[in-house]
């Protein structure tokens, strides 16, 4: 029997739905747990191949679970969204925030440690302690509380809004001493082509936490298990290479 026209075009029409239907890429899973962190380059970046981005990931995928990390710059708004249940955690938290949010568990076992350190163009002398910083010109960023409770009165103090500002003092020669968080230093000066010395003794050392909703913590001590593992295994320090290798800074002190 002849097909028609009308029939004809039926079945092409059918055949190209088809076509669309297999060709078209698959739609990405949700994730199983969404997480929130308030750190920016190089701790996450649009690729997500920042630090955070990877270890949570990898973390989460050794228990047989998807999880993706958002970045939250408002941080009592990421507590709050995590502490009702509507983001499932947060990463890169100092410790003790339960007191404050009881609906959150921090994983028994610290993410990283954070090091806030003293930077300067080469030559310059870097202070081996906060008391070193007392007859030396030093900047850092306006709200960072722990310069602001440890420096001790300085010669000349400047505080700026933002990363960029800070490192605009010290090529200008307007500051001897930068205060920063280790890794975005080295980031921000290699972005601005600015060689940058760090000392290698941090000033302070906060170790950061992953938290959890209280509805996951089932899954609290087994993140902390596998969290161990990896740093035992290598593969911490391999994501931690991968994210930070190029800045020229040793790792080591990381976990």
């Amino acid at each position: 029997m002849r097909i028609g026209f009308p029939l004809t075009r039926f079945v092409l029409s059918i055949l190209a739905l088809g076509e669309l239907v297999l060709g078209a890429p698959a739609i990405a899973a949700e994730p199983d747990f969404r997480l929130t962190t308030g750190m920016v380059e190089p701790w996450t970046n649009s690729a997500g191949t920042g630090f955070h981005q990877m270890l949570i990931r990898d973390l989460f995928q050794r228990r047989g679970l998807k999880a993706e990390l958002d970045v939250n710059l408002a941080s009592a708004r990421a507590f709050k969204l995590a502490d009702d249940g509507v983001t499932d955690g947060l990463a890169g938290r100092v410790a003790g925030m339960e007191k404050e949010f009881p609906n959150l568990v921090a994983i028994p076992e610290r993410m990283f440690v954070n090091d806030f350190v003293a930077c300067g163009l080469p030559g310059t002398s870097l202070p081996a302690n906060w008391g070193d910083l007392g007859p030396r010109a030093v900047a850092h960023i306006i709200g960072w509380q722990v310069f602001e409770h440890n420096l001790p009165k300085v010669r000349d103090l400047s505080t700026v809004k933002d990363s960029s500002q800070l490192l605009a003092l010290l090529r200008s020669g307007h500051t001897e001493l930068i205060l920063h968080e280790r890794w975005q230093a080295m980031w921000q000066a290699q972005r601005q082509g600015l060689k940058l010395v760090c000392t290698d003794a941090p000033l302070a050392r906060t170790p950061m936490f992953i938290y959890l909703n209280r509805r996951h913590g089932a899954l609290v001590e087994p993140l902390a298990q596998t969290l161990r593992a990896m740093k035992a295994d290598g593969s911490y320090d391999a994501i931690a290479r991968t994210a930070f290798g190029d800045l020229g800074a040793s790792t080591t002190g990381l976990k």
